[in-house]
């Protein structure tokens, strides 16, 4: 063989190595879109409704001053971790559909800055903590009620409180949760 045949053997070689290293290279990325495709897709049909308030930034006066360093017990401790992890349990609710013209299909429950969109008219899991916010969420509206007819200036007016969002618990892992939730309803 000549010394050019070889150089161009070794430069085909090169070629198909780079042509095959190519195709590997193209595989890949089209493998790593259909994996990013199947996340988005799986993401969106988990995120039915996502809503998340935003507002204005804290200024440093809202924030207040810095004071020190609070101690908590051993005991403190542990029985604020019970609570963490009763808070954190999962609930199944159905929060009742509201037949007013206008009003939002979905609701949007905060506590700690955390937001959790619940759909009306539909059983689903959420955190106890969530729960407790609904059960705390009422409403109070007055009726105008007359004792005397003949004395139309002495008119009494009637509380009437409920929740804002009215719910049903459909399923409660544990077996405290019912009590809990009653004694909320209880509070004034």
């Amino acid at each position: 063989m000549k010394p050019g045949n070889d150089d161009r053997q070794s430069k085909a070689e090169d070629q198909d190595d780079v042509v095959a290293h190519l195709k590997a290279e193209r595989e890949a990325i089209e493998a790593e879109k259909k994996e990013l495709s199947t996340a988005r897709a799986r993401l969106k049909s988990d995120m039915e409704v996502f809503e998340v308030a935003k507002g204005p930034n804290f200024t440093l006066d809202e924030i207040g001053e810095g004071k020190g360093i609070e101690m908590v017990t051993e005991r403190e401790y542990m029985e604020s971790s019970e609570l963490a992890v009763f808070m954190n349990e999962l609930v199944k609710i159905n929060v009742h559909k509201d037949g007013l013209p206008g009003a939002l299909p979905v609701i949007v429950v905060t506590v700690n800055g955390k937001n959790q969109a619940i759909i009306r008219g539909r059983d689903q899991w959420v955190k106890r903590k969530y729960v407790e916010a609904l059960a705390r969420s009422r409403i109070t509206n007055y009726e105008q009620e007359s004792l005397d007819q003949s004395k139309p200036e002495n008119i009494q007016m009637r509380d009437i409180t409920s929740l804002t969002y009215p719910f049903a618990v459909r399923e409660d892992r544990n077996k405290r949760g019912a009590r809990w939730l009653e004694n909320i309803q209880r509070q004034p």
